[in-house]
């Protein structure tokens, strides 16, 4: 691109267009999340259910849940980490959510929406560990250098 004050008046508005559309699209990007959270809470609602109900499988992504939707399974409490989960918590997306300031038992990531950051705590093995890293998908066996076992 030469400089701006060398451009005709049809490729300066040209340029006005593309930039319009860009912020477009970059306002849509950031407010997708939360609009879909915000819409998910609402079909849930509607369905008669309440943040801590037992989970019921989405049949598809119109009854998903929300980022941050808590919910039981399995005799546990688990909170979402992303938005339209479909997946059944101790599977993907979900991280056990403990009150009585337990810690949860490690399970497996299947990619970086569900990975433990830096600081998560997690028992593994009859052990209690603390992740090192971000992002962090390995187990404290698989990769220890992600991991810090944690002495009593």
């Amino acid at each position: 691109m030469g400089a701006i004050t060398d451009a005709t008046d049809k490729e300066l508005e040209d340029y006005r267009q593309a930039i319009v559309a860009e912020q477009e699209r970059r306002r849509t990007l950031a407010q997708a999340g939360r609009q879909m959270d915000d819409l998910a809470r609402a079909v849930l609602t509607a369905q008669g259910m309440n943040p801590g109900d037992p989970w019921v499988q989405p049949t598809d992504a119109t009854n998903s849940y929300p980022k941050d939707w808590e919910t039981t399974h399995v005799g546990k409490e688990w909170v979402s980490l992303v938005s339209g989960n479909v997946w059944e918590p101790g599977v993907s997306a979900w991280r056990e959510k403990t009150t009585d300031g337990s810690v949860p038992e490690f399970v497996q990531p299947t990619g970086a929406h569900d990975a433990y950051q830096t600081g998560d705590h997690v028992m593994f093995e009859g052990f209690e560990y603390v992740s090192t890293i971000d992002n962090n998908t390995w187990s404290p066996s698989a990769y220890p250098a992600g991991w810090q076992k944690v002495e009593e």
